[in-house]
């Protein structure tokens, strides 16, 4: 394994769903309202942040009760900050692919190109079935996902554009103003072969569960394979999710896992299970995300413990070089207590992450 040359990347999870990012009655010292969120957004900015990413839900479910829109989430953020990159999600199906590139093309032109997207494709079947929106066999849902990409790039970089798909239909439509350039990055996730192979022919970034340095880089391999298969033109980045808890000694940092765990929820956990592993295992090869997370991995939404960013600053940072060797370009974080910890990681971890980085980087250019 080799080190990318580029300084990895951090983002942090938005809160703008309620109950946190894990699934326990620890206490959290989080809120998902906007004033907490917009003095978050500036306190990741100052601590070295590049991207926030926020979360969409249509209902409540597994400890998220209550939820802001992402977009328009997004946009006040944005509206908060100069520097920092947010990440809108988008879900294929509430949103039709004109409505997101009009939404984002103004929110790039009012925010000097800081706004990019995350194409959704869905796990929980009882969020559609709630909003009245037609549930689609795996595989369909990211093929609708893959056109939704296209429909985008095609409405923010042709003069008129046309398209005859299966599920989207554009006639000579031209889109003014379009969105400045930069154009908006467009992120996915998934774990399945049909998400893999969608990052590898039009994603410009892959969002994965969190794993393990070897189990990272297979998917890495796996998908630098099929994009040279499918001829793609352009290096699909590597974004790994991954649950912080960075504390003085290792000691206290693990006794903090150890009752995230001992109070998690099991109701909640459990049916958060249910659901999840059925999207797993619906992907035709049943390597969907969470096909194979236990209870633990899903007391933090996306698997983050098994990237274990857990222990001291040191063993933090250079648990990042492992997974920035194994290929990840951009770690995705979440915490218990975000404002406080967003910024002692940038205060603590980040800057022992570019000291190993700038120590790393004659062996990466030799290994080039």
């Amino acid at each position: 394994m080799t080190t990318n040359s580029n300084p990895i990347r951090f983002a942090y999870w938005v809160p703008n769903v309620s109950g946190g990012l894990v699934i326990s009655s620890i206490e959290q010292r989080t809120s998902w309202d906007i004033d907490y969120n917009r003095k978050l957004a500036q306190i990741a900015e100052k601590a070295g942040f590049d991207y926030a990413l926020s979360q969409i839900r249509f209902t409540a479910g597994y400890g998220a009760d209550k939820q802001h829109e992402s977009v328009s989430f997004s946009h006040a953020l944005l509206a908060a900050t100069e520097k920092l990159n947010v990440i809108a999600a988008i879900l294929p199906g509430p949103w039709n692919p004109a409505l997101a590139a009009k939404q984002i093309a103004t929110i790039s032109q009012l925010t000097n190109a800081r706004v990019a997207v995350n194409i959704v494709s869905g796990w929980f079947r009882g969020e559609f079935h709630a909003i009245g929106e037609p549930w689609l066999d795996h595989d369909e849902r990211y093929r609708r996902s893959e056109e939704f990409i296209n429909a985008l790039r095609g409405i923010w970089s042709q003069e008129s554009y046309t398209l005859g798909g299966d599920f989207y239909r554009f006639r000579d439509y031209s889109l003014k103003p379009k969105p400045l350039d930069p154009l908006p990055e467009i992120f996915q996730g998934g774990s399945s072969r049909a998400a893999r192979d969608m990052a590898a022919r039009v994603s410009d970034w892959y969002f994965t569960n969190g794993n393990t340095p070897d189990g990272l880089k297979a998917q890495v391999d796996d998908i630098r394979a099929k994009e040279k298969a499918f001829g793609k033109s352009w290096r699909t980045k590597i974004a790994i999710n991954a649950f912080g808890i960075v504390r003085q000694t290792e000691e206290e940092a693990k006794d903090v896992l150890q009752e995230i765990l001992d109070k998690a929820i099991p109701e909640a956990v459990g049916g958060f299970h249910h659901e999840v592993q059925n999207a797993g295992n619906a992907s035709p090869e049943r390597e969907g995300n969470w096909a194979r997370s236990t209870f633990q991995d899903l007391v933090q939404y996306n698997d983050g413990f098994r990237s274990n960013l857990i222990g001291t600053p040191q063993q933090v940072a250079e648990r990042i070089i492992e997974l920035k060797r194994a290929g990840a370009d951009l770690i995705l974080l979440g915490f218990l207590h975000f404002q406080e910890e967003v910024e002692y990681f940038g205060e603590h971890v980040i800057p022992l992450v570019r000291e190993l980085e700038a120590q790393n980087a004659p062996h990466a250019q030799a290994a080039e």
